[in-house]
């Protein structure tokens, strides 16, 4: 599996069809903003999220995971959306990330 940390717009990545790949993103869940990740269009196909919170301290900043299969050979962009789930104007952070499958 390939892992890719988020920490910046306008990243980029090319894997093999049939490759997984799991998108890290930075994330406090106790102040209620959320990573949202738009759904993908082929070739990519979400098959997994998780909250890994901070093992040092209370509050401290965690990580979102997804994991996402790369089904076909294809060129997608994805949105990754850090908001409040019951607010979306509140948006703080947005990240583009462009994966090439083939």
């Amino acid at each position: 599996m390939r892992v890719i940390t988020l920490e910046a717009d306008g990243a980029a990545a090319d894997v093999a069809p049939g490759e997984r790949l799991e998108l890290r993103l930075p994330e406090n869940a106790g102040t209620g903003y959320q990573w949202v990740l738009d759904t993908p269009d082929p070739p990519l196909r979400v098959v997994g999220e998780t909250l890994h919170p901070a093992a040092d301290r209370a509050g401290g900043t965690g990580e979102h995971r997804f994991v996402l299969d790369a089904d076909q050979p294809g060129e997608v962009t994805l949105v990754a959306r850090h908001a409040r789930p019951w607010a979306p104007e509140t948006e703080l952070r947005r990240f583009r990330f462009t994966v090439r499958v083939g």
